[in-house]
């Protein structure tokens, strides 16, 4: 008894002793390490597995592969070391560890000074943190980086990607192009888990907008996106959903936002805002059927239809330009001309350094729907007449890519001057009335008046024929949605009414400046009815 409770003692200390030399990154050479598994008790193993860490890093060559000699090959540089157990053991490759992969010693749990960015993205505020290795961390922020930066799922399979992680941490194994799919979808739900549970405290009421186009593959698409004021009454603003839908009909397009605000909870809802489709004013009759059966609405969601401002300036805009669409599209068929190539470009540069222009703006295309795009073209264009003149003098391509088109005369540019006059106080209406990230309710009456009052200003003028017309058109325009009082949402009034800085009296002395008696005597009743 006493010889084997000594045995059995024996084997503990030496075990007691591998394990520290273990930790200390000793190397224990095969002979000891057999030594040590000889006299431990119950070895059921004739060649245990070393003790050494580096073979958790090196694996050892076959005698055919090393022409004899006992070789070992790293896991992560592919070098070769001697490690005969009687002459050079386990010293060597120890050392190659800790000099060329010194992360293999960092603790797991062990934490690193790191420097991160903030939301504000390069360049922004910088934070230095403690950080420490987690595989669970990294795999999101790698999926984080395929979304945000909008990269495909096998950016993670490229050879170079690989290389980058691997230099940049070994222990970090990059998954493939499905696994980081799965982990995107699993970030999405986590993250629509957090805006439910965002949504159900602190959206007491909220404003949807929802538009609906069709790609170049033909497929409609829906988005819904809500806006609300939370409980430290800051404006938030969350993309509820984007769908595909069967069609732009009224109906279709009702049930799928029903659908959506019953999956994310939503019951009260104060405007939808919708562009002038016919089909969204089925759209708004089916869901207000919908919500008074949730009570979830306002005055009965009287005023729940909101038609968006921006799109009626884009139809009133539009509109007056019918007459000048032949000068917008000869000037549109130069810029393309010297955009087409890089040596046109190169001409046009040389003509504008010979016409000394001095203009730092460059030439850019157009979106045709929208016209704020072609007025930002034109608005660029303009300084660089002289150089699409001197180009015509002097580029014989020039001339023949016109063979079909009329190229841009004098008039054309005096009516993209005008043009680019008359728009640019649309312009600034557009961007004021699009903000997604600040109110703008308060500010839609006042700058509709703005514009009402340039048109009747410009309808009137005698001297410009062409902003005359341009204007009687849009005025045209401006009274089918706008000049009738019955045709205005009251919110509209509502909001001016709530800023402390005009109040209903500036919204009953404007209405007295730009309405008849008769029309401004009904629109103040219907604002005082629809406050009161």
């Amino acid at each position: 008894m006493a010889e084997q409770i000594h045995t059995r003692a024996s084997g503990a200390s030496l075990n007691e002793q591998a394990r520290q030399e273990h930790q200390l990154g000793v190397g224990i050479s095969q002979s000891s390490t057999s030594a040590t598994a000889n006299t431990t008790a119950g070895s059921k193993t004739s060649n245990p597995k070393p003790r050494s860490i580096v073979w958790d890093h090196f694996t050892k060559l076959s005698l055919e592969q090393t022409k004899g000699e006992e070789k070992a090959k790293c896991h992560h540089c592919k070098s070769e070391f001697l490690c005969n157990s009687s002459s050079h053991g386990t010293n060597g490759m120890l050392k190659h560890l800790k000099r060329r992969h010194k992360w293999i010693f960092v603790e797991k749990n062990q934490s690193l000074i790191g420097v991160i960015e903030g939301e504000e993205g390069p360049g922004g505020r910088k934070t230095t943190v403690s950080i420490s290795y987690n595989t669970e961390e990294i795999r999101k922020m790698l999926a984080i980086f395929v979304i945000e930066d909008e990269m495909p799922f096998s950016v993670v399979e490229g050879r170079g990607f690989r290389q980058f992680v691997n230099r940049l941490e070994p222990r970090f194994t990059v998954p493939s192009r499905r696994t980081i799919t799965r982990d995107c979808y699993q970030l999405f739900l986590d993250e629509k888990c957090k805006l439910k549970e965002f949504l159900k405290k602190s959206c007491v009421r909220a404003c949807l907008t929802t538009d609906c186009w069709t790609s170049i593959q033909n497929i409609s698409y829906m988005c819904l996106t809500t806006h609300f004021i939370d409980e430290n009454w800051r404006l938030q603003k969350r993309i509820l959903n984007f769908s595909q839908i069967d069609n732009h009909k009224g109906e279709t397009i009702g049930k799928e936002i029903d659908r959506c605000l019953r999956e994310w909870g939503i019951e009260n809802v104060f405007t939808i805002t919708v562009d002038n489709a016919s089909s969204n004013d089925v759209a708004i009759s089916y869901l207000r059927r919908k919500l008074k059966n949730w009570n979830g609405l306002v005055c009965e969601g009287d005023y729940m239809h909101m038609r968006c401002a921006a799109h009626i300036l884009n139809l009133i805009v539009n509109d007056g330009l019918k007459d000048l669409n032949p000068s917008i599209v000869s000037i549109r068929n130069a810029i393309r001309y010297v955009r087409s190539s890089p040596q046109r470009l190169q001409k046009f540069k040389q003509a504008a350094h010979a016409e000394k222009i001095s203009s730092g703006a460059s030439l850019c295309f157009d979106v045709p729907t929208r016209w704020n795009s072609t007025y930002t073209m034109l608005e660029h264009a303009i300084p660089f007449q002289k150089a699409f003149e001197r180009l015509e003098d002097e580029d014989e391509g020039y001339v023949t890519w016109f063979k079909d088109d009329r190229q841009p005369s004098s008039l054309d540019w005096d009516n993209a001057r005008a043009f680019v006059q008359f728009l640019k106080l649309f312009y600034e209406v557009t961007l004021a009335l699009s903000g997604s990230l600040h109110v703008t309710a308060n500010c839609a009456f006042d700058e509709i008046q703005t514009i009402n009052e340039l048109l009747v200003k410009w309808s009137e003028n005698e001297v410009d024929c062409v902003l005359g017309t341009m204007a009687c058109n849009m005025r045209n325009k401006f009274d089918k949605y706008w000049g009738k009082i019955e045709n205005i949402n009251p919110l509209i009034y509502i909001g001016i009414v709530l800023d402390p800085r005009y109040k209903l009296e500036y919204v009953n002395f404007i209405c007295d400046a730009n309405y008849e008696i008769g029309t401004a005597t009904l629109l103040k009743k219907k604002i005082a009815n629809t406050l009161w």
